[in-house]
């Protein structure tokens, strides 16, 4: 292409061969007039690749990355690395984008001069026909052109707020210019990647529009049945995010004291932690992960967090749980 595209769509690709030709079919249905699809192989073992070359041609403005499976934060950062456009997007290729969504994104980036667009989506469940929207319309309305951190507190203080990549567009000089990246390894990268991105935006717009299915699925890394290992994998993923949290915290220390939900989510995901704790058989590597969770300082970091007396008791309750298992 002879000059930047408007927007750099960066995929990550993993044993995607199921998912991939409806995700073809809707890039292609957006229409877009400038663009630039970037699709990283994050290491599949299926037949990916193949349904990739049937679509190169078809949709043109496509650049193949090749790197061995290091996850999806990893392969997000390689797309980033390459990336020309404007705006950045990062959808999942297993979800559904309806025609509509980047052209409507895009207008308002370029209207308001936006740092970040974001939309609605819908949750679709495999196994049920239960369909809902994502954020709740009468919790959040569409907003004119706002800062970041007001977007911020609206959204977490409507407790429905999902943090996610994927129902965003972003302007990449202010992505580039303060070095956002995704953290290698981390599950759930995008809850401390979108807390600091929306503190660190001046220029944020929402509509309520939904134009994204996320499925919940059984092929989903995230929605796998959970053993022990996995327990104890999940619980060190979400200690480095709430560590991660508390540096965006204070990073961003201003913008965060206007925000109470900045803490309440530190020990909202805390608890999270601890009834990962009750759902483990095993006693030995419960007594393991515990130890490590009062030994890294998780728990003073999540009952510093606690701003609400009925927080502290949620605490204070399952505190007497866990006790006996300390240096045991």
């Amino acid at each position: 292409m002879s000059q930047s595209p408007l927007l750099s769509i960066v995929v990550a690709v993993y044993n995607g061969e199921k998912f991939l030709d409806q995700f073809f079919e809707s890039i292609e249905q957006q229409q877009l007039n400038s663009y630039e699809l970037i699709l990283v192989n994050d290491g599949s073992t299926d037949g990916s690749l193949a349904v990739i070359d049937n679509w190169k041609e078809r949709l043109q403005n496509v650049q193949l990355i090749q790197q061995t499976n290091q996850g999806v934060s990893v392969a997000r950062n390689s797309g980033l690395a390459v990336a020309t456009g404007k705006y950045l997007t990062f959808p999942d290729i297993d979800d559904k984008i309806y025609p509509g969504m980047y052209n409507t994104l895009l207008n308002m980036a370029e209207t308001g001069n936006l740092d970040v667009a974001t939309c609605n989506g819908r949750y679709v469940y495999e196994k049920r026909k239960d369909v809902h929207p994502i954020f709740p319309p009468e919790r959040l309305a569409s907003t004119g052109v706002i800062a970041g951190h007001i977007w911020l507190k609206q959204a977490l203080d409507s407790r429905k707020f999902l943090h996610v990549t994927w129902l965003n567009i972003y302007r990449r000089a202010f992505i580039q210019q303060h070095a956002f990246h995704f953290e290698p390894g981390l599950r759930h990268q995008d809850i401390p990647w979108t807390t600091e991105v929306l503190l660190a935006a001046e220029r944020v717009q929402y509509t309520s529009e939904q134009f994204y299915d996320y499925y919940i699925h059984s092929e989903s890394v995230s929605h796998k049945p959970d053993n022990d290992d996995t327990l104890m994998r999940s619980a060190r993923h979400y200690m480095k995010i709430l560590e991660m949290l508390e540096a965006i915290n204070q990073r961003y220390a201003a913008k965060a004291k206007q925000i109470s939900a900045c803490r309440w989510q530190i020990a909202k995901e805390g608890l999270g932690i601890i009834h990962t704790f009750d759902c483990m058989k095993d006693e030995e590597k419960k007594r393991i992960i515990i130890n490590e969770f009062f030994d890294r300082g998780i728990w003073r970091l999540i009952w510093k967090n606690a701003c609400t007396l009925r927080l502290r008791w949620r605490l204070g309750r399952r505190y007497f749980r866990l006790k006996p298992y300390r240096h045991a």
